[in-house]
């Protein structure tokens, strides 16, 4: 996404200094990059939604068998459903600060 945001903005930069019928071309490449980049933001929105979904899923079925387990193997068992839900948070929040620069980027 990085790549894509600087060639974004060397087209941009070559934009303001181009004669009006280079400008139709540089702009439709940027049009074509921002295309890309709102595409690529998509899918990692995508991606986060599905392993927000895999990670509630085990966490489910580690609550369902440390409902069961006693002692220690419960102890284990939630201690892994923390961890899962930690692992998300993490990763949710850096998918989401990426995703807020990007945008802020291409405004």
């Amino acid at each position: 996404m990085a790549a894509l945001r600087e060639e974004i903005e060397q087209l941009k930069a070559e934009h303001t200094r181009a004669r009006a019928e280079h400008k139709a071309k540089l702009q439709a490449k940027i049009d074509n990059l921002n295309a890309k980049l709102q595409q690529k933001l998509e899918q990692a929105k995508q991606r986060s939604e599905q392993i927000r979904s895999e990670s509630e899923a085990k966490v489910q079925a580690l609550q369902k068998k440390a409902a069961k387990a006693q002692g220690d193997a419960k102890a284990v068992m939630d201690a892994r459903v923390t961890r899962i839900r930690e692992e998300y948070e993490q990763a949710a929040s850096k998918l989401k600060s990426l995703t807020a620069q990007q945008v802020k980027r291409a405004g």
